[in-house]
């Protein structure tokens, strides 16, 4: 089973479906007369209708590289390496433990509910869908790669759709939106990618595994110290600031307060199938990138400023619960109730890092504490989806509207009877 590159073909089969629904687009009916089958609400039926059949089978291989994963092996599983570009010693290196399975596991289910919940799409549908597979193979990717030269590839491309789906598709200020995504998004990748050339330029390899072992054994900081020396800052300076790009690219995505201003608006006008996929599945990126990237690579920059992150994850909690009170639209009650569920996500984290700082938990509570961790990513990605596919039904049926004023209930209806 892992001599197949199963990684490889989970993760660009969506891609090879957008191509395909893409090119949809051309063909047109050239006779003037409507289509006896429908015309153009037929074309957008066979539109989707590829669209989620290219996505179910993503998931269906997804679900077949489960059945097959040995979930007593702590070690990676699925592995394909092959040498890419040696003169950068850059890897074709894909492989999945634990973390990586529930990942490209939940991004399997949120992108087809996001698939059917944008069956209204009526304008350029073969272009919407051909950017909502795109999303789905930059999403298996970025939970896949293990070097950062590809790994980044996937990042970004999982970030471009989406902005353009929010900006094209999106509601009455979807352009404000839109920019905001992309500023937000665009300051975090920018600095993640400047950090992670210093640590290219020290270490020589982009490889995530070997880059662990570097910062474990303490080597990371020592070529930090030997190779660079940049307005005579110290090491412990030094490093501090290349953790911050990464540390920022991935508190953005999250997202962490105060990085997070950016989601209620894109949330709030995206169209609602996008706005699935961002709550569902991209959000998850940024707590695997923690758990993945961050934490590994920057365990000791991480202790230091672990009582401010934990901090900050308990006003990220509280504040955004508070935000969703004061809510009418229902979508922005949603995004920011996304928000206080993810604190709860790294606020687990962090809890388990101040543990082994301190070393007071055995390995067993560790453990089953990363255990809630993974196990709140999934059951938020699900039920996140789940509650915005129901407010698609309700903007569907209430033609457009989605505010709690909007929506009377039994009190209106007893009020009007009497």
């Amino acid at each position: 089973m892992n001599g197949f590159p199963w990684l490889t073909l989970i993760t660009f089969l969506p891609a090879f479906g957008a191509i395909v629904v893409a090119g949809m687009g051309s063909n047109e009916n050239p006779s003037p007369r409507p289509s006896p089958l429908g015309g153009e609400r037929e074309k957008r039926g066979r539109v989707l209708g590829i669209s989620l059949a290219f996505s179910l089978a993503a998931l269906g291989l997804t679900l077949l590289v489960c059945s097959r994963f040995d979930s007593g092996s702590s070690e990676l599983q699925f592995v394909e390496r092959h040498s890419w570009i040696p003169s950068l010693g850059v890897d074709y290196f894909l492989g999945i433990d634990g973390l990586g399975l529930i990942s490209i596991l939940l991004a399997g289910i949120v992108i087809p509910i996001a698939i059917m919940a944008s069956r209204e799409i009526a304008e350029n549908a073969h272009i919407y869908f051909a950017l909502m597979l795109l999303l789905q193979t930059g999403l298996y990717g970025a939970f896949t790669a293990l070097n950062f030269f590809h790994w980044f590839i996937f990042w970004e491309l999982s970030l471009i759709p989406a902005y353009f789906l929010i900006k094209l598709w999106g509601g009455a200020d979807r352009t404000h939106a839109a920019a905001q995504f992309f500023i937000y998004t665009l300051v975090g990748s920018v600095t993640m990618l400047l950090s992670f050339l210093a640590i290219y330029y020290v270490s020589g390899t982009f490889d995530f595994i070997a880059l662990a072992e570097k910062a474990r054994s303490g080597e990371l900081v020592s070529l930090f110290e030997v190779k660079i020396g940049w307005y005579h800052l110290t090491t412990k300076t030094l490093t501090f600031v290349i953790f911050a790009g990464v540390f920022l690219g991935f508190a953005i995505k999250v997202p962490l307060i105060p990085f997070h201003t950016w989601l209620p608006d894109a949330y709030a006008e995206a169209p609602t199938g996008t706005t699935i996929a961002l709550t569902g599945a991209m959000s998850k990126m940024g707590v695997y990138g923690f758990l993945r990237i961050l934490i590994p690579l920057f365990p000791q920059q991480m202790e230091r400023i672990l009582t401010p992150l934990l901090w900050l994850v308990i006003a990220s909690i509280i504040l955004s619960a508070l935000a969703a009170f004061a809510q009418k639209d229902l979508k922005r009650i949603l995004a920011y109730s996304s928000i206080n569920h993810l604190g709860y996500c790294l606020l687990g984290v962090f809890a388990v890092m101040r543990s082994t700082a301190l070393s007071v938990a055995p390995l067993v509570d560790k453990a089953a504490a990363l255990n809630g961790v993974l196990l709140q990513m999934f059951n938020h990605g699900l039920t996140a989806a789940t509650l915005f596919w129901f407010i698609a039904f309700l903007e569907e049926r209430g033609r457009g509207l989605r505010g709690l004023d909007d929506f009377g209930g039994f009190v209106a209806a007893n009020e009007i009877v009497h």
